[in-house]
C-alpha cells in the first residue's frame, strides 16, 4: 500500500488582503474578494479549486463600499453597502471567466441569493416587497422553485473538539482549542502550539488510532487565529496569517 501523504492542490497569492470568500461547489469554484491595504478598495478573483487554475485574478470593481455577495453559474455578484448599514442600492455582475462587467442595477438592494436567483428590494421601499432578479441579465424575473442542477457539496467548518483528547494527540503541546472534522474514514485535527513568543498551527490527519500525516501549516503567528481552516469534500483550505495567500490540500 502506498504511504499516505497530504498533497498540496494549489497555493495562490494576492496583492490585497483576503476579505471574503464565497463558494460555488456545484461548479467547483471559489470567488475571492481582496482589499487594497491603503484605500480598502475591492478586487475580485475566481479560482477553480479542483485544479488551482485562476479564472480571473484581482479584477477591480467599485469603491470601498462594494463587496462580494456570491457566485452563480459563472456570474460573480457584487453589491453595494451603506456607511452605516449593510442595506444599500447597487448590484453588479462580473463574468467569472473574463472579469468583464455584464450588468449593473442601481434601483435595487440585494437581500440574499437563493435558488440561483437574487432576492432584492426596490430602493423606494424600506421593508417588504421582495422581488427577484435573474443573475444572467439583472432583469426582474418570477420566483423559480425548480432546481435543474445539483446544488453541490457543503462548505464544512471544523468544530471545537470537546471530548477526551485521543491518546495519539497527547504527545503534542496543544495550546488552546483543538479543531476537528471527519472526512470519510479520516479525522482532521488542527491546533495551535507555542513557538517561543509566536504560535504555529499544526494539522494532523488520523485514521483509527494511526496518524497518517502531521504538518505545520502556519508558522510565526503573532497571535492565535480563530479560523483555522474550512473544507469542501476532501479539499482543505487554509488562509495565511498575512491574509494574502490561500493554500489547498487534498486530505
Amino acid at each position: 500500500m502506498d504511504k499516505y501523504t497530504l498533497k498540496t492542490v494549489f497555493q495562490k497569492s494576492f496583492l490585497g488582503l483576503i476579505w471574503r470568500i464565497e463558494a460555488d461547489t456545484a461548479n467547483g469554484v471559489l470567488a475571492i474578494e481582496t482589499r487594497n491595504r491603503d484605500q480598502g478598495t475591492p478586487s475580485f478573483s475566481v479560482v477553480d479549486y479542483t485544479t488551482g487554475v485562476s479564472l480571473i485574478h484581482e479584477i477591480p470593481y467599485g469603491d470601498r463600499h462594494w463587496t462580494l455577495a456570491g457566485i452563480i453559474e459563472g456570474k460573480l455578484i457584487v453589491r453595494a453597502f451603506g456607511t452605516d448599514s449593510p442595506d444599500h442600492p447597487g448590484i453588479a455582475c462580473l463574468d467569472a471567466f473574463t472579469g468583464n462587467l455584464l450588468w449593473e442595477q442601481f434601483n435595487y438592494t440585494l437581500l440574499g441569493i437563493a435558488n440561483r436567483q437574487l432576492i432584492v428590494r426596490h430602493r423606494s421601499f424600506a421593508a417588504g416587497y421582495e422581488q427577484y432578479l435573474a443573475p444572467s441579465d439583472g432583469n426582474l424575473t418570477q420566483f423559480n422553485i425548480s432546481i435543474d442542477k445539483p446544488i453541490g457539496s457543503a462548505v464544512v467548518l471544523p468544530r471545537t473538539y470537546t471530548a477526551d483528547v485521543p491518546t495519539f494527540l497527547k504527545n503534542y503541546a496543544v495550546y488552546g482549542d483543538i479543531f476537528y472534522c471527519q472526512v470519510g474514514s479520516k479525522h482532521i485535527w488542527a491546533f495551535h502550539e507555542k513557538d517561543g513568543q509566536a504560535f504555529r498551527v499544526r494539522l494532523v490527519v488520523s485514521s483509527g488510532r494511526a496518524i497518517l500525516a502531521d504538518v505545520v501549516v502556519l508558522a510565526n503567528l503573532v497571535k492565535m487565529t480563530p479560523e483555522v481552516f474550512f473544507m469542501i469534500d476532501q479539499l482543505l483550505f487554509i488562509i495565511s496569517d498575512n491574509k494574502q495567500e490561500i493554500v489547498s490540500y487534498l486530505v
